[in-house]
């Protein structure tokens, strides 16, 4: 292991960096280099009287070549008896074909078999016709077996596809290969074909990835789903991740953030943490090298992606997998002809959705007669002539943001200019004049994003290679936002040894972001409620600057601030596959996946509001090194015994150690604008630097055994030990087992069903652990440093060391079934699952007489239960090659605290509310943290409705909300539900309203094709979780101020006495009724995200071959596609993905793109 060690530590500086870059050039050119007539392999055979078939079997079993050739040529033939002990293949081949009329040709991997001279008989009405076979992507496909209806005559194609021979004038040519969709061709007054073969992904044994391995699906006895490639054809996603929405069962998918490259959220089965439910991420598993996220990968370098879910399928990666493991896997070489392609992907973006607020008209009316209040309130009509977006205390000078005043005769030329008028609402004899700006528009524009990507592949005999670069510009519909991207995907394979090859990987990116200066609250909601009577420009044409920074211009204040991060991130690996033995096969690989990140910070000198310009000028900059090590090593063994036991067995170790660098400055008081790096500051206000190193060792294993594919069984474990944990506890013990039992092949299934449906029921049990939560010393304490104790420098200790603190431990139970209708024209897999986490890690509070606050320990438990359903169904065939498919996954989990730590009190709660429980009658602790609750949990005041009149508002529950000695209710304030009927509305009458986390999550999708046309559709749903839209209560009822509110308040609000609504009255006395403010969270602001998304909507052409051949382009496809076109949801904010509090948030972009894909 110190060898290993040693390899992985190897840091990657500028000189070592130089050298990898240049083996890796030498290593491209050398596989591009290697000649094609390399010689062939050797094989040891021992056969007695078989048939052709068994012997290219057997030497398949021996080599990585596979065979292709047509039942007919081989029907007659002698059979072979053979026993040779390191011969050479080829030797081998050409004595025992030729001798039976046979020959055979070898591309790549693929051997072709074919009659030496085909003998047709003479007869009369027969023609020679040829052609050429295609699959969708204009590659030539070879072995394909192409015959005359109704005779044994055929052929089969060549290594570039191609095919002749002798047919009837008037017959049809039948044409059939594995995996594809069978045609039936007339050849009446025609000689040449060009056919495409079509995909029948029913007709394939789909084959998904697993931890360290692959395995069939048809015998796969755990809960794994694959996402369908459908999903990365069109879409040119800033965050590979986003496919993942609503894709497949079981994993929570939640766009937050329309930020341009932002990462979505993702929970597969509801996560395993009590203290944060939303940060439980799977582990990312990218061509076998664990990682935290997917960020800055290219969806067009993808090749597959998987989820791992249950713990079985997991536990293979024993303690990072217990919150689920995604696989992804690029696209690497393979073989065949050379081949170069290029995409071009051209997206237009508007933002998805903006409030809707009212006009300048609506504003005034609403905010100057607001002013007018009863008695009970302080005068505040002294505030109408005041310089506010309702005022009258403006001007036209540089000195005031609005353009409310009243008119006269210095101002009447205005009106020629675009200011409107209208009679004061309060004063009817004077005349308002003021301009009406959208200012909830203008922090938006119009998006234009650009994404290209090329690729050239090619093979010889004993190497292949691959290369694929893309650039992809994206701006976003939010002012001065974007994301650049700049990757490069080379690897390569090469047959060093007829049992031993070697493969190389380099994956880059380069990323660039620009951010909002602001907070989501600014940038999102305060800015967008600025009074729409506000100056956008000056009288000299400069722009203005808003009512204040934090309600800004956003033309203005969103030029100004310069925070750009960029990331570069790469990925390196050398593997090798050695194949010992027939069937023992030995696979090691070592890698770096390396990250370095640069936050760059500065903001200038800039006018809060019109009259106070900040010179402060701070500026900051961040820069981390993460840097992780990795080197595996996996011995695999496969053996059939008695023809009917199927064995495989695999055992492995894994080491990994992930290093963390940081240095941070941040400063203030810059002399000038021009100079936005820290260098530039007088003031020193923060610097710091850090360096962290996580170590985890693991030894793992796997046996897989079926009999006659029927009855199936996998054990799988994995012994862990990693550097952050006590050291009384530092290495776990993580198995799994699973079984399946394809029910339909028994005896007793009717034959009769046996025609209609294929099942297979499978159960698993694992174990995995966690410590996704723990810091890196966490165990080993933490202590505080920059401190003095007596005028000497000091280290404190902040959390003390314990020794004991242990793995979190996950414990699932998953059965499920896999149902195959109709020879797999309908697809149905469910699953249920239980999971149990315990040794929950937390951070307990020590006693005072400690001195210290809290220690790191392990305690409590939670549980989370669970049902997925995945259907696909094909529901027509029509036409020559026309299909109508649809897919349709669901999900539900529930989470349920079974422990806390003891802390005496009931449940052993952990916060929570002191509120009136209906059923019990009594007022009870309810939400927080507690022993058979759930978390998430949100209570508020129940709001019935608005009162009437002051007559009805009179009979109102004393308030005791209201903080003012009078506490009189009038016709217009809202009426709250006094829950526990004491007469009083206070904190004890609040009720459950709903939880933050969503309850079913799913996706649906349909794809209509014909005649090269595919007309695609996907959508996703999420339901149960409530969100507080506060972000709606700040602009409805003015928490600024004298910001801009929404229509709602201006169409429904209480007007008169008599009104009938559920808006209180619009006035300065809302803030002393507590009607909607932030000390009274009220239920109408309490909103169901449940939503519907329409994420993906495309129209494609793929042109025949034929078309543009003489240009040398084997394939086109064109398409247009809408991304996240439409959002069915009640919720009245702009995103209603996340749940919990709506304190601004950027709405998702609706998206058009048009594409070309071209292949040469």
């Amino acid at each position: 292991m110190n060898v290993i060690q040693h390899l992985i530590k190897l840091r990657c500086k500028s000189t070592n960096f130089c050298v990898t870059n240049l083996l890796l050039v030498l290593s491209f050119i050398f596989l591009t280099t290697i000649p094609a007539n390399a010689q062939t392999g050797n094989v040891n055979l021992k056969l007695k009287n078989v048939t052709l078939p068994r012997l290219f079997q057997e030497i398949e079993k021996q080599s990585t070549y596979r065979f292709s050739y047509r039942d007919a040529d081989l029907v007659g033939k002698a059979p072979v008896t053979v026993s040779v002990k390191e011969r050479s293949l080829k030797s081998v081949l050409t004595d025992i074909l030729s001798k039976r009329n046979l020959q055979y040709q070898v591309s790549g991997n693929k051997i072709l078999i074919t009659v030496s001279s085909v003998q047709t008989p003479k007869s009369t009405g027969k023609k020679e016709v040829s052609g050429v076979v295609v699959d969708e992507r204009g590659e030539p496909v070879i072995g394909v077996n192409i015959s005359e209806k109704g005779t044994t005559n055929g052929t089969i194609t060549d290594m570039d596809g191609r095919f002749s021979f002798k047919v009837g004038n008037n017959s049809s040519l039948l044409v059939s290969y594995i995996g594809y969709d069978g045609q039936e061709i007339s050849v009446r007054g025609k000689n040449q074909f060009n056919i495409t073969l079509k995909e029948n992904l029913q007709a394939l044994d789909e084959v998904v990835v697993i931890g360290y391995g692959t395995q069939s699906r048809e015998l796969l006895t755990t809960s794994v789903s694959k996402v369908d490639n459908k999903v990365l054809e069109s879409v040119p996603y800033g965050n590979l991740a986003s496919a993942l929405q609503g894709s497949v069962s079981g994993v929570r998918v939640q766009s937050t953030s329309g930020q341009p490259g932002e990462a979505p959220r993702i929970v597969v089965r509801g996560g395993t943490s009590i203290q944060n439910p939303d940060g439980a991420a799977p582990l990312y598993v990218v061509d076998g090298i664990t990682r935290d996220d997917i960020n800055h990968l290219s969806s067009n370098d993808i090749e597959s992606i998987q989820v791992l879910k249950d713990a079985a399928s997991t536990s293979i990666y024993g303690a990072k997998g217990s919150n689920g493991v995604v696989i992804v896997t690029t696209k690497s070489a393979k073989a065949g002809k050379a081949s170069v392609s290029y995409s071009y992907d051209f997206t237009i973006s508007t933002i998805g959705k903006k409030y809707k607020m009212a006009n300048a008209k609506d504003y005034l009316t609403m905010h100057r007669t607001g002013m007018i209040m009863q008695d009970k309130f302080p005068d505040a009509s002294s505030e109408l002539g005041m310089a506010h977006g309702y005022g009258t205390g403006n001007d036209l000078t540089n000195q005031t943001a609005f353009t409310t005043q009243y008119l006269n005769d210095s101002n009447r030329h205005k009106l020629n200019e675009g200011l409107q008028s209208m009679p004061d609402p309060v004063d009817p004899s004077r005349t308002l004049i003021f301009q009406d700006n959208k200012t909830s528009d203008l922090a938006y524009r119009t998006g234009f994003s650009h994404n290209h990507h090329a690729e050239v592949s090619g093979s010889s005999e004993r190497a292949k290679f691959l290369a694929g670069i893309g650039y992809l510009k994206n701006e976003g519909t939010l002012r001065a936002t974007d994301y650049n991207r700049f990757s490069f995907n080379i690897n390569g394979e090469v047959k060093v040894l007829d049992n031993l090859n070697v493969t190389g990987r380099v994956y880059y990116s380069n990323t660039r972001t620009h951010s909002s200066p602001f907070g989501t609250d600014v940038s999102f909601f305060r800015n967008a409620s600025l009074a729409p009577t506000a100056k956008i420009y000056f009288e000299d044409g400069s722009y203005a600057p808003g009512a204040q920074w934090g309600m800004s211009n956003p033309l203005y204040s969103m030029s100004i601030a310069k925070y750009t991060d960029k990331s570069e991130n790469y990925t390196l690996s050398l593997g090798a596959d050695w194949t010992i033995l027939p069937g023992l096969s030995f696979k090691p690989q070592i890698a770096l996946y390396k990250t370095n990140t640069d936050k760059n910070r500065f903001m200038p000198a800039y006018w809060n509001g019109p009259s106070q310009q900040i010179k402060t000028r701070e500026a900051s900059a961040y820069h981390t090194e993460w840097s992780h090590y990795q080197a595996d090593a996996v011995l695999d063994y496969t053996k059939t015994f008695w023809e009917d036991h199927n064995f495989s067995a695999m055992l492995g170790l894994n080491y990994t150690e992930r290093i963390i660098d940081s240095i941070e400055a941040a400063g203030r008081g810059g002399a000038t604008d021009n100079i936005t790096t820290v260098n530039g500051i007088a003031e020193r206000t923060k610097a710091s630097s850090s360096s962290t190193t996580h170590k985890m060792m693991g030894y793992f294993g796997r046996i897989n055994y079926n009999y006659k594919n029927k009855y199936l069984l996998t054990f799988s474990a994995r012994y862990d030990g990693a550097s952050n944990l006590g050291r009384n506890n530092r290495y776990g013990f993580f198995p799994g087992v699973s079984g399946g039992w394809h029910i339909d092949q028994e005896n007793f299934y009717p034959d009769g069903l046996k025609k209609i449906v294929k099942a297979k029921l499978r159960a698993s049990y694992g174990v995995n652990g966690n410590i996704n939560g723990l810091a890196d010393w966490a165990a080993d304490g933490n202590y505080s440093v920059g401190q003095t104790f007596f005028g000497n420098p000091a280290i404190r200790i902040s959390i003390p060391a314990n020794n004991d603190v242990k793995w979190e431990r996950s414990k699932t139970f998953d059965i499920g079934g896999d149902f195959k209708f109709l020879n797999g024209r309908l697809n149905i897999t469910a699953d249920y699952f239980r999971r149990k986490t315990d040794h929950l890690i937390t951070m307990l509070t020590l006693p005072p007489s400690t001195g210290l606050g809290e220690v790191y320990t392990n305690l409590g438990s939670l549980e989370n239960k669970g049902v997925e359903l995945e259907i696909n169904a094909e529901v027509l065939r029509f036409g020559k090659d026309g299909s109508w498919t649809i897919g349709f996954n669901a999900s539900r989990v529930k989470n349920k605290i079974l422990e806390l730590p003891e802390n005496g009190v009931e449940n052993n709660r952990i916060g929570g509310e002191y509120v009136w429980d209906a059923s019990k009658k009594q007022h009870t602790w309810q939400g927080g943290l507690q022993e058979g609750g759930t978390m998430g949990d949100m209570f508020g005041y129940k709001q019935l409705g608005v009162y009437s009149t002051d007559e009805e508002a009179a009979k109102a529950p004393q308030d005791m909300l209201i903080t003012i000695e009078d506490r009189t209710k009038f016709g217009g304030d809202v009426n709250w539900l006094d829950a526990d009927g004491d007469g009083k509305i206070d904190s004890k009458d609040r009720i459950y309203i709903g939880n933050q986390y969503p309850k079913w999550t799913g996706g649906v999708s349909s794809n209509l094709s014909f005649s090269g046309f595919d007309f695609y559709v996907r959508a996703d749903y999420t339901a149960g979780h409530t969100i507080y839209n506060w972000a709606r209560m700040f602009m409805d009822y003015t928490l600024f101020g004298s910001n801009n509110m929404t229509q709602d308040v201006v169409k429904y609000s209480w007007k008169k006495q008599g009104d009938v609504t559920d808006y209180p009255r619009f006035y300065r006395g809302n803030f002393t009724q507590c009607n909607a403010t932030g000390a009274r969270p009220g239920s109408m602001y309490y909103e169901k995200g449940n939503f519907l998304c329409f994420r993906e909507v495309t129209l494609s052409y793929s042109f025949l071959p034929e078309i543009f051949k003489k240009a040398r382009i084997s394939n086109v496809r064109v398409s247009v596609t809408g991304s996240n076109l439409l959002y069915i949801t009640s919720y009245k904010g702009l995103n209603p993905e996340d749940g919990g509090t709506d304190n601004g948030r950027y709405a998702m972009p609706r998206n058009v793109t048009f594409s070309a894909n071209l292949t040469f």
